[in-house]
Protein backbone atom coordinates (compact mmCIF):
# COMPACT_ATOMS: atom_id res chain seq x y z
CA UNK A 1 0.00 0.00 0.00
CA UNK A 2 1.34 3.04 -0.42
CA UNK A 3 2.53 5.35 1.79
CA UNK A 4 -0.37 8.59 0.99
CA UNK A 5 -3.29 6.05 1.37
CA UNK A 6 -2.17 4.57 4.68
CA UNK A 7 -1.76 8.24 5.79
CA UNK A 8 -5.23 9.13 4.91
CA UNK A 9 -6.74 5.93 6.22
CA UNK A 10 -4.82 6.52 9.52
CA UNK A 11 -6.20 9.75 10.02
CA UNK A 12 -9.90 8.70 8.82
CA UNK A 13 -9.73 5.93 11.80
CA UNK A 14 -7.86 8.64 14.58
CA UNK A 15 -10.67 11.02 13.34
CA UNK A 16 -13.76 8.04 14.18
CA UNK A 17 -11.92 7.16 17.38
CA UNK A 18 -11.97 11.01 18.31
CA UNK A 19 -15.74 11.75 16.96
CA UNK A 20 -16.78 8.40 19.22
CA UNK A 21 -15.06 9.89 22.07
CA UNK A 22 -16.15 12.81 22.22
CA UNK A 23 -19.91 11.83 22.07
CA UNK A 24 -19.46 9.55 24.20
CA UNK A 25 -17.88 11.73 26.72
CA UNK A 26 -20.59 14.04 26.31
CA UNK A 27 -23.33 11.08 26.66
CA UNK A 28 -21.76 10.32 29.49
CA UNK A 29 -21.03 14.08 31.17
CA UNK A 30 -25.09 14.55 30.64
CA UNK A 31 -26.35 11.55 32.18
CA UNK A 32 -24.39 12.44 35.27
CA UNK A 33 -25.23 15.84 35.01
CA UNK A 34 -28.84 14.41 35.02
CA UNK A 35 -28.57 12.09 38.05
CA UNK A 36 -27.04 15.27 40.10
CA UNK A 37 -30.12 17.50 39.36
CA UNK A 38 -32.71 14.13 40.33
CA UNK A 39 -29.96 13.85 43.47
CA UNK A 40 -30.89 17.57 43.85
CA UNK A 41 -34.49 17.62 43.82
CA UNK A 42 -35.04 14.36 45.78
CA UNK A 43 -33.19 16.05 48.41
CA UNK A 44 -34.85 19.51 48.28
CA UNK A 45 -38.61 17.37 48.12
CA UNK A 46 -37.81 15.85 51.31
CA UNK A 47 -36.57 19.02 53.23
CA UNK A 48 -39.66 20.63 52.33
CA UNK A 49 -41.64 17.56 52.87
CA UNK A 50 -43.86 19.28 55.19
CA UNK A 51 -44.95 21.76 52.96
CA UNK A 52 -46.96 19.03 50.98
CA UNK A 53 -48.37 17.59 53.84
CA UNK A 54 -49.38 21.09 55.47
CA UNK A 55 -51.48 21.74 52.35
CA UNK A 56 -52.89 18.17 51.72
CA UNK A 57 -54.00 18.31 55.70
CA UNK A 58 -55.80 22.24 54.98
CA UNK A 59 -58.30 20.14 52.85
CA UNK A 60 -58.77 17.47 55.58
CA UNK A 61 -62.15 18.31 57.27
CA UNK A 62 -62.44 14.67 59.14
CA UNK A 63 -58.58 14.64 60.08
CA UNK A 64 -58.17 11.34 57.95
CA UNK A 65 -54.51 11.95 57.44
CA UNK A 66 -52.16 10.28 59.36
CA UNK A 67 -49.30 10.23 57.37
CA UNK A 68 -48.01 10.85 53.81
CA UNK A 69 -46.18 8.79 51.62
CA UNK A 70 -43.75 10.68 48.48
CA UNK A 71 -42.78 8.40 45.80
CA UNK A 72 -39.46 10.03 45.61
CA UNK A 73 -38.44 8.08 42.20
CA UNK A 74 -41.81 10.39 40.72
CA UNK A 75 -40.18 13.41 41.20
CA UNK A 76 -39.08 15.55 38.10
CA UNK A 77 -38.81 18.81 37.35
CA UNK A 78 -42.09 20.77 35.90
CA UNK A 79 -41.52 22.25 32.59
CA UNK A 80 -43.03 25.45 34.10
CA UNK A 81 -41.35 25.82 37.11
CA UNK A 82 -40.90 23.88 40.53
CA UNK A 83 -41.22 20.21 41.20
CA UNK A 84 -43.24 17.55 40.61
CA UNK A 85 -44.15 14.64 43.06
CA UNK A 86 -46.51 11.95 43.42
CA UNK A 87 -46.87 10.13 46.75
CA UNK A 88 -49.52 8.27 48.97
CA UNK A 89 -51.43 8.96 52.06
CA UNK A 90 -51.38 6.72 55.58
CA UNK A 91 -49.44 3.44 53.86
CA UNK A 92 -52.48 3.23 51.44
CA UNK A 93 -51.14 3.40 47.80
CA UNK A 94 -54.64 3.76 46.12
CA UNK A 95 -55.12 7.00 48.16
CA UNK A 96 -52.73 9.07 45.70
CA UNK A 97 -52.12 12.97 45.70
CA UNK A 98 -49.98 14.44 43.18
CA UNK A 99 -48.00 18.39 43.94
CA UNK A 100 -45.86 20.55 42.94
CA UNK A 101 -43.20 23.08 45.20
CA UNK A 102 -42.07 26.00 43.95
CA UNK A 103 -39.66 28.30 45.71
CA UNK A 104 -40.92 32.30 45.28
CA UNK A 105 -39.54 35.26 46.17
CA UNK A 106 -41.42 38.19 48.17
CA UNK A 107 -39.55 41.01 48.76
CA UNK A 108 -36.14 39.76 50.13
CA UNK A 109 -37.34 36.39 51.54
CA UNK A 110 -37.79 33.15 49.78
CA UNK A 111 -41.07 31.06 50.35
CA UNK A 112 -41.91 27.61 49.48
CA UNK A 113 -45.32 26.34 48.13
CA UNK A 114 -47.29 24.02 46.80
CA UNK A 115 -48.35 24.96 43.45
CA UNK A 116 -51.65 22.69 43.68
CA UNK A 117 -52.37 19.28 44.75
CA UNK A 118 -54.33 16.80 43.26
CA UNK A 119 -56.44 13.97 44.94
CA UNK A 120 -58.01 10.88 43.62
CA UNK A 121 -62.28 10.96 44.25
CA UNK A 122 -61.33 8.43 47.16
CA UNK A 123 -59.43 10.78 48.50
CA UNK A 124 -61.47 13.54 48.40
CA UNK A 125 -64.21 10.83 49.91
CA UNK A 126 -62.14 9.90 53.24
CA UNK A 127 -61.15 13.55 53.60
CA UNK A 128 -64.87 14.92 53.58
CA UNK A 129 -64.87 16.90 49.77
CA UNK A 130 -67.46 16.48 47.42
Amino acid sequence: MKKKTKVILWSIALAVVLIGGLIGGGKYYMDRREEQQQEEMVAYVKKYHEVIEDDLKQSDKNNFIKSITIDYSSVKRNPMGGIDVNGYVNGDKKLVFHSGIDKYTVGNKERVETNGVGITSKLAELLGGE
